[in-house]
């Protein structure tokens, strides 16, 4: 079977370099992570979480754009404190995804509640375009484990093709949701839950209903807090 490719080898060994002189057992410990998922982190094969990200940048300085695109100082202005140059760096709204919206990608009447500055290169690297790009806070558990309660998302606006399989933000009449695609043989689009245990029926679309519907973009990264044993 061959291997699977990496994510990232270089956010692996800036990692390593945010760590030293310590093991990774003993850094673990003291960002209050398992020291499996540190090296998981570090071998590339997964992303780090929005949770331990922030750690690095609250706690450790670490810079947050030299973490993602090793340009810049390891330590010191943290992402959101416009590491490197302005141009470096992208500004994403942030709304709430439980917040009514309309046809529009968000109802005119509901504004951001704040914003959250990333690395362009960071974003790139997700295949997001960065200026289209856009923050939900998740709610409820119908995408559990995929997406837990309080997750935020990165959603990109420019990709509103909906592909099978893939999880996206919906503006259904006066809902917002997110949800995974899924189509049917006979062209029938459905709107499905990842927590098959809590028994989410899907959300059906056939051509009679698709001027309900309005895509508000594809779910490009989850970002969260260790989740809970259930």
């Amino acid at each position: 079977m061959a291997r699977p490719s990496k994510i990232e080898e270089g956010v692996g060994s800036r990692l390593a370099i945010v760590r030293e002189p310590l093991t990774r057992k003993d850094f673990a410990a003291a960002v209050g992570v398992p020291a499996s998922t540190l090296g998981s982190y570090e071998r590339g094969e997964t992303w780090p979480d929005w949770a331990f990200l922030e750690i690095l940048r609250a706690k450790r300085g670490v810079n947050l754009n030299w973490l993602f695109t090793g340009e810049g100082e390891a330590f010191g202005d943290a992402l959101g404190s416009l590491p490197a140059s302005e141009a470096d760096v992208v500004r994403l709204p942030k709304f709430e995804a439980h917040a009514s919206a309309g046809n529009g990608l968000i109802a005119v009447h509901q504004m951001p509640v704040g914003e959250v500055a990333f690395a362009r290169e960071f974003l790139r690297s997700l295949g997001a375009k960065p200026e289209y790009c856009y923050i939900l806070e998740a709610r409820g558990d119908s995408m559990w484990p995929t997406i837990p309660d309080g997750a935020l998302l990165i959603a990109d606006a420019s990709k509103t093709q909906v592909d099978d399989g893939r999880i996206y933000h919906f503006n259904v009449m006066d809902k917002v949701l997110v949800k995974r695609a899924r189509w049917s043989m006979d062209g029938k689009l459905y709107l499905t839950s990842d927590n098959q245990a809590a028994g989410y029926p899907p959300e059906v679309f056939a051509a009679d209903r698709v001027h309900e519907l309005n895509v508000g973009g594809r779910i490009m990264f989850t970002g969260h807090a260790p989740l809970p044993v259930r």
